[in-house]
């Protein structure tokens, strides 16, 4: 009969389809036994990790790491290049087209933030269910392939369209790539600093493309050709991802380890991921709907998600307003409009040049005092209040100042504010969601996704009947108050976040899970301990003369 804990441990791993938090596939079972349909078959050998293991991502060289985190962070910005590369050129779309109204040529960047809802329910999940690296390659060649399809586009029904299709695709990576930090580096300080790098060019690509796409589309090689570029650059970067982006999800590389064991012979040899229901309709019961119920469920990825839909619709709204601003009231050329994006770019290095700083400090702290965990609200959270203030004095600085008796770069200057804050938010709350939900970071941070894309494809859409009514000082005022109002999230965080994590269910899940991985772990090494002490008998034959 199986022993007590033997049970207690199974129920725990195994009986993932039953809750909402109990899907675990990357910790080990320390015993043989296998959990199937209910039933715990002896002679099962469950292989998980050995300590310093070459095989476990954590362990990987950090060249090896620094490598795979770069090609995910070269597929985010091609994916944030692409999501307003139409803004610089729509003009040229619209005459070409022969579109009248300008909220149907402003649709090109919002129903491709629509694309960003849509595909991360789906691709984010699915990566922890079957891997990250196919997952990002399939998603990257349907990016690929429907951005040619809005190159060739004959009409805005075909271009608006295949814009939404290539937001589908281009969404992978960012649910992706930032679930793959977490895969690898298991030190929150070295993490922290890539996703300082990740933030940083999430916000270049969007803000390099205007007027990229201003200045070609103002040549003979037309509108057009600007998403040529984006293909030529998507082209570029899928070299990379398939040659140096190996497979990072521990699971799906235990499973495969597994499968190899038991071609050499070994039947017996099983995966932690084996010993779930990996049916389709499981996947839709359980795995598809956790960003949902994550969303609906827990407090911080709902306020955080809140929080940075704000700033995201902002962002997505200046590219509606820019031109409203530099070619409307200071006469600028499309393409050289393009160029006030510049500041906020500014504004991103010095967030991630903070948000390193802070971590650097945070870790002398607890060097200082390596008995006292920092909490994840402490390590992540003062710089989001930070990020918070900025993004409104940014927006305040701008409304005030764009009009025709101020030179056109005071209002220029206040992109350095706009884009520290809403890069330090943004770096702030995705680490925050990584150290508070750890293996279910890809869900948490696809519900976050999905949230503030659908306020960046809102946005857009009324961002020019709301300059016109409201002008933009009282416009732009309205923002920063809402960014303002919204900053007080990381102050209750701080205050309360430890409370809320106590309620959580998958919080708690991952406690119990680091508990019974240490019980775990000593248990082996109580075994190992035994297995090396010589017997009585092994002791009296060491005595006897040879």
């Amino acid at each position: 009969m199986a022993d007590q804990s033997l049970e207690r441990t199974i129920s725990i791993r195994t009986f993932h389809g039953e809750d909402a938090w109990a899907t675990d596939y990357s910790e080990p079972l320390p015993v043989e036994a296998m959990q199937i349909g209910g039933i715990v078959e002896q002679d099962k050998h469950v292989i998980y990790w050995e300590p310093g293991d070459p095989d476990n991502p954590h362990n990987w060289s950090d060249g090896k790491k620094w490598i795979v985190s770069i090609v995910g962070i070269i597929t985010v910005s091609n994916s944030t290049f692409a999501s307003s590369l139409p803004s610089g050129a729509s003009s040229y779309i619209r005459a070409d087209l022969d579109i009248t109204s300008p909220e149907i040529t402003s649709l090109t960047i919002s129903i491709f933030l629509i694309g960003y809802v849509v595909g991360p329910i789906f691709f984010a999940p699915v990566s922890e269910f079957y891997g990250r690296r196919w997952v990002s390659i399939i998603a990257f060649s349907w990016y690929t392939a429907m951005s040619i399809g809005c190159a060739l586009a004959p009409n805005i029904g075909a271009l608006l369209g295949f814009r939404f299709l290539t937001g589908v695709g281009a969404s992978a990576p960012l649910s992706i790539a930032g679930a793959q930090l977490a895969d690898l580096w298991d030190d929150p300080i070295k993490r922290g600093r890539l996703v300082a790098i990740f933030c940083v060019c999430t916000m270049i690509g969007p803000t390099l493309a205007p007027f990229i796409g201003g200045y070609i589309s103002e040549t003979e090689l037309g509108w057009r050709m600007v998403f040529w570029i984006g293909i030529i650059v998507a082209a570029i970067s899928f070299i990379p991802l398939i040659f140096f982006c190996p497979e990072t999800y521990a699971p799906i590389i235990l499973l495969r380890r597994a499968q190899k064991i038991r071609a050499e012979g070994d039947i017996h040899a099983v995966a932690p991921l084996e010993l779930d229901d990996r049916s389709l309709k499981r996947i839709f019961a359980t795995t598809l709907t956790r960003p949902f119920r994550m969303f609906w469920q827990e407090s911080i990825v709902f306020f955080t998600s809140m929080f940075l839909s704000l700033l995201y619709g902002t962002f997505y709204l200046s590219f509606q307003s820019f031109p409203m601003i530099y070619q409307d009231i200071y006469g600028f050329s499309p393409g050289t409009a393009g160029l006030f994006f510049l500041p906020l770019v500014a504004g991103a290095i010095l967030a991630c040049g903070v948000g390193i700083a802070w971590d650097s400090y945070c870790h002398r702290k607890q060097k200082q005092n390596p008995n006292v965990p920092l909490s994840p609200e402490f390590r992540r959270l003062p710089i989001g209040l930070l990020g918070g203030l900025a993004y409104g004095a940014g927006l305040f600085w701008q409304a005030w100042t764009a009009n025709s008796g101020v030179h056109y770069v005071v209002p220029a200057l206040s992109g350095i504010p706009f884009g520290f804050g809403f890069c330090i938010v943004f770096l702030a709350c995705m680490n925050y969601l990584t150290d508070a939900y750890e293996i279910y970071a890809a869900s948490a941070m696809a519900a976050a996704s999905m949230c503030r894309s659908l306020l960046g494809a809102a946005f857009p859409l009324f961002s020019r009947i709301m300059y016109d009514r409201l002008t933009i000082p009282w416009a732009s005022s309205l923002l920063a108050f809402a960014g303002l109002g919204m900053s007080v999230t990381p102050i209750l965080f701080i205050r309360y976040g430890e409370k809320i994590r106590a309620r959580s269910k998958f919080c708690q899940f991952l406690l119990e899970r680091k508990r019974i991985q240490l019980e775990e772990e000593e248990a082996r090494e109580a075994s190992r301990a035994a297995s090396r002490a010589p017997s009585l008998k092994e002791l009296a034959l060491e005595k006897q003369p040879v």
